[in-house]
């Protein structure tokens, strides 16, 4: 659609999407989890064309590499947990190391330049930014956050050269209401 909300265009209608969308590598699709049956599972969403399943399993949250030539994604909830799986850009397995992260945690991001994940660990109230080589599987804590420090969702500047943090601060006001007498 145009800026102003006019000329809009439906890539597609009729799905119940799960999670956040991701652009695919070429700008030609869109991949994003939608319910069948009541599970999410990852469907490539052309920008011309019908919608094509991807990942038949429980699947949110694509993230694609910065080469795309494949993409991690979240698999189903086990209690306040849930693991990080991957598939290649053509839905094939794509073996990285095994990853389990915690609930409020599902936001990933690649660094430019280089197979390495950050992602958020810690309890669900207080987390941490971590960095994950994918090729070794070695992890290596970024920061070290004091627990009153709460993180809800980062980003990763263009050049990994910097991180944004949404910092969550929980503050309450105390008002007197005086009410009328009768």
């Amino acid at each position: 659609m145009s800026v102003d909300g006019t000329n809009v265009r439906l890539v597609t209608g009729s799905l119940e999407l799960r999670g956040a969308p991701a652009w695919s590598p070429d700008g030609r699709s869109i991949v994003s989890g939608v319910n069948v049956g009541g599970i999410p599972h990852l469907f490539r969403i052309p920008l011309e064309g019908a919608p094509v399943p991807f990942v038949r399993d429980y699947a949110v949250d694509p993230v694609w590499s910065p080469r795309g030539d494949f993409l991690v994604y979240s698999g189903a909830d086990v209690g306040t947990t849930f693991p990080l799986k991957a598939v290649n850009a053509d839905a094939g397995h794509h073996a990285i190391p095994r990853l389990t992260l915690t609930r409020g945690a599902r936001r990933l991001r690649f660094l430019p330049g280089r197979p390495a994940l950050l992602v958020m660990r810690g309890e669900i109230q207080h987390k941490n930014l971590w960095l994950i080589d994918l090729d070794t599987g070695s992890e290596r804590q970024l920061t070290d956050l004091s627990p009153a420090f709460n993180i809800r969702d980062f980003d990763v500047s263009a050049d990994g050269r910097e991180i944004v943090v949404e910092r969550v601060q929980e503050q309450s006001d105390i008002v007197l209401i005086e009410l009328g007498r009768d």
